[in-house]
């Protein structure tokens, strides 16, 4: 798939050029308009341009870049996220009936600022999460937290081994989802765990109940909101 840049910014062209790993994208710089070659599927461009009949992708996250690109090949226009928490967390995007894009990420952060920039960029229908890791998990959901209404956990029994990409995926596609907030049962000590925490993180002054720890742990509550609602229930 060949895929077209107009742009006069050679700074902006080095840094796409240096994103883009998939062999199967071959990029060709664009000089001028119109665009005469109709091998070029896709064109970035800095800003849109108008009366062009090509797909058009302003990059804005190169992180993504790829991914956008076969969003506009397959016209994909919102995605379904998978999320294996752990670790190293594992992340999977489907779309068109088909994969679209993984990756793994340590840090929490950084998986949730790729996920806001898919949402911002793409449009994102289902965040699916794996009920697996607790720790972990509450940490993304919290980070989440603004797209609470189409996150779904899943239950990971009996989904196999492989990477965390391919857990993701496996996560993204499994059916029998279900909303957050509607009848998940916590595993033996995930309530117990999400308590400790909040000792450690009120500094051994606070250890919140089970009803607040079930909060946090569906992404209801932050830590943060959790002590504070606690602290002042006690000081009733």
């Amino acid at each position: 798939m060949i895929v077209g840049i107009y742009t006069e910014d050679f700074a902006l062209l080095n840094k796409i050029t240096n994103k883009i790993n998939d062999k199967r994208i071959k990029l060709k710089h664009i000089p001028n308009l119109p665009v005469n070659d109709s091998s070029i599927k896709v064109l970035i461009t800095k800003k849109r341009i108008k009366n062009l009949n090509i797909p058009q992708i302003q990059p804005q996250n190169l992180e993504i870049l790829e991914l956008r690109i076969r969003c506009k090949l397959h016209e994909s226009e919102s995605v379904v996220i998978g999320i294996d928490p752990g670790g190293m967390n594992g992340l999977s995007v489907i779309g068109s009936n088909r994969i679209l894009f993984m990756d793994n990420y340590k840090s929490v952060d950084d998986l949730a600022n790729i996920v806001k920039s898919i949402y911002t960029e793409i449009g994102i229908s289902t965040i699916k999460i794996g009920s697996g890791s607790p720790p972990e998990r509450s940490r993304i959901i919290e980070a989440l937290r603004s797209f609470s209404s189409i996150i779904q956990l899943v239950d990971e029994q009996n989904s196999g081994s492989g990477s965390h990409t391919e857990a993701a995926t496996r996560i993204a596609l499994r059916k029998g989802a279900y909303n957050k907030n509607e009848g998940y049962k916590p595993k033996p000590g995930e309530i117990a765990w999400i308590q400790k925490q909040s000792r450690r993180k009120s500094k051994g002054l606070v250890t919140i109940d089970k009803d607040l720890a079930l909060e946090i742990l569906i992404g209801q509550k932050t830590m943060e909101e959790a002590i504070e609602q606690y602290t002042k229930k006690m000081n009733l």
